[in-house]
């Protein structure tokens, strides 16, 4: 697993825990032939509700007889190191347990595999093989387009409407133009796993660098292009050779990727998001309200301009157009580069790294520059890493949508909440997630609090998270976009405070950089281009995908590089449109006109 991946599973897991849609299913069954629910007379009452026998009515919802609900997963093995004690399996575990016991829900696996391709493989065999799917599963791509072809998926508007907390109603309206790879014929048919959506970039720039220079950190393009030249050829690093540059910027992938992107720099010259590496982003809407494909509009020029003055004064990395961005990153962390645009987590690795090579240096996050003429902005980052799809054949729906919506109201963490269970209120179960001693609640770092080893919940004192079984069971596991948001300004405002919710004991672990920087995401109000396109790859991208990002990428590259002058853009934009992009452009307005 890549340095990269390991970052993203470590924030994944620790602040992206679940959310998938969630309601218990009603006192009296319901009309798809399931079990009907009745209440656990032996778990205490949820208090502070203001109506405490219909909140316990939600709350202790049992199904009896028990129902059966299958499933699917991908279990690398890495997930038993945070979520297993010894003895116990992806089949076998406190949480199938407490399911069990107290929603009669019982969870069988129809297979478990090691790899995502394993798993998209297996879904296409069921469906060439007309096999039975599981009940609930996690779908996105070919396979789950495939799946809406054979019209083998539940449609969800009713279930939604009927069983849906009314908060994850809510996300589903707010966030409905991000789903669209799973809608059909103006249908729903699939829940979204949403991203928590803040990682939009900022400004990293190495403090000690300005203050060596005398400089203050750019608030608008002149000033950032100014800062570019100073820490090019003004020997920021003060050790007498000119060996350093401005910007460490990865163009391989085009300006926009995970890490290191030019989005700010896009964004300070055009309301037209840029990708080339991908042809379904970013599709920007007109006034027309079609659809255009950024990389091919007018205003990109202005960023190639840009882009390339900058490579000719040699304010960016010569080798920029062949590195991805974990190599374009060493630059940074061995000091040669001075700024870097990124996502929050950044000043953690890699350019906390940059301290490893020499003690005074500080990268610091600060506010995106404005353009010319007011402009400043980012991308947004795709809000949708996957689905959640059901069975057409399934019937207990409501089931289903009972267990997650306990995982839905514990993510909230709302006073009062009808559907979240009080045994709930520290952790999801003891000792395995948490522990009590000495009547404190103790998440992480039992050596440190005093906790006695045989009461750790591993016996190497690590963190147990409960919370990736509890997400990941019956299909994808999601975010509540910009969730967050809240615990990071109430550390900001003072960083001793005592956290109180699972999401303020998960924000209080990041560093003081990576909050700061989170917290300077949230205070800079900016423009935050949207993909409007997110529906499935149409038949064009399939069959020219490859050959068009190929022409895009290079010819960005070319007039960087200074290779091709800045009229060959139009030249450029003929050829795509000429080569598959004006069929592309029309079926990815036939499907807007559809869907939006």
């Amino acid at each position: 697993m890549s340095r990269y991946a390991k970052v993203i599973r470590l924030l994944t897991l620790s602040i992206a825990i679940g959310l998938l849609p969630t309601l218990a299913a009603c006192s009296k069954g319901n009309d798809q032939g399931s079990a009907s629910p009745t209440a656990s007379s032996s778990s205490p009452a949820p208090s502070g509700t203001g109506n405490e026998e219909a909140s316990a009515e939600k709350w202790k919802q049992k199904f009896d007889p028990p129902v059966t609900i299958t499933t699917a997963i991908i279990d690398d093995g890495t997930s038993r190191g945070n979520a297993f004690k010894a003895g116990e399996s992806m089949e076998d575990n406190a949480n199938l347990r407490w399911m069990k016991e107290n929603l009669g829900i019982n969870v069988k696996f129809d297979f478990i595999v090691t790899k995502p391709e394993d798993y998209d493989t297996k879904l296409r065999l069921l469906l060439s093989s007309g096999g039975k799917l599981p009940d609930a599963f996690a779908a996105a791509n070919d396979p789950l387009q495939n799946l809406l072809a054979a019209d083998k998926l539940m449609p969800l508007d009713e279930a939604i409407e009927k069983y849906a907390h009314p908060e994850y109603k809510k996300l589903v309206e707010k966030y409905g133009y991000a789903m669209g790879e799973v809608k059909k014929d103006g249908r729903i048919y699939g829940l979204p796993a949403f991203f928590m959506g803040d990682e939009g970039t900022v400004m990293w720039i190495r403090k000690d660098w300005l203050d060596n220079l005398g400089l203050q950190p750019p608030a608008t393009m002149d000033e950032f292009e100014h800062v570019l030249e100073r820490f090019t050829e003004g020997d920021p690093d003060q050790n007498g050779k000119k060996d350093t540059i401005g910007l460490a910027a990865p163009l391989k992938e085009g300006p926009w990727t995970w890490m290191g992107q030019t989005d700010a720099i896009v964004a300070a010259f055009t309301d037209q998001m840029i990708n080339t590496y991908d042809a379904r982003l970013f599709w920007n809407k007109g006034a027309d309200g079609k659809l255009s494909y950024g990389a091919i509009h007018p205003d990109a020029k202005l960023y190639l301009e840009k882009m390339r003055d900058w490579m000719s004064k040699g304010y960016l990395d010569k080798e920029a157009g062949i590195k991805d961005p974990a190599k374009e990153s060493e630059l940074a962390a061995s000091g040669k580069a001075g700024i870097m645009f990124g996502p929050f987590w950044m000043g953690e690795w890699p350019l906390g790294d940059a301290t490893n090579n020499d003690p005074k240096a500080d990268f610091q996050p600060y506010p995106l520059p404005v353009g010319p003429n007011g402009l400043v902005g980012r991308a947004e980052k795709p809000l949708v890493q996957g689905f959640t799809v059901f069975n057409k054949d399934f019937k207990h729906i409501d089931a289903w949508f009972a267990y997650f919506n306990k995982v839905f109201a514990k993510k909230l963490e709302k006073a009062g909440d009808p559907y979240f269970d009080p045994r709930w209120k520290d952790g999801y179960h003891e000792g395995y997630d948490y522990v009590k001693y000495n009547g404190k609640v103790i998440k992480s770092n039992y050596e440190a609090a005093g906790v006695p080893a045989d009461q750790w919940p591993l016996k190497d004192g690590g963190t147990l998270d409960i919370r990736f079984m509890m997400t990941n069971i019956l299909g994808n596991f999601t975010s509540i976009p910009h969730s967050n948001t809240e615990a990071v300004k109430k550390f900001l405002a003072d960083p001793n405070a005592e956290p109180v919710t699972a999401m303020e004991f998960d924000t209080k672990q990041l560093k003081k950089r990576q909050l700061d920087a989170a917290g300077v995401r949230i205070n800079q109000t900016v423009t935050e281009g949207k993909n409007y396109f997110t529906g499935p790859m149409t038949p064009t991208m399939k069959s020219k995908g490859e050959l068009l990002k190929k022409l895009a990428t290079e010819s960005y590259l070319k007039i960087i590089y200074g290779e091709k002058p800045i009229e060959y853009f139009d030249e450029f934009a003929k050829q795509w449109l000429d080569n598959g992009g004006q069929k592309i452009t029309d079926e990815v307005n036939e499907w807007y006109a559809k869907n939006q």
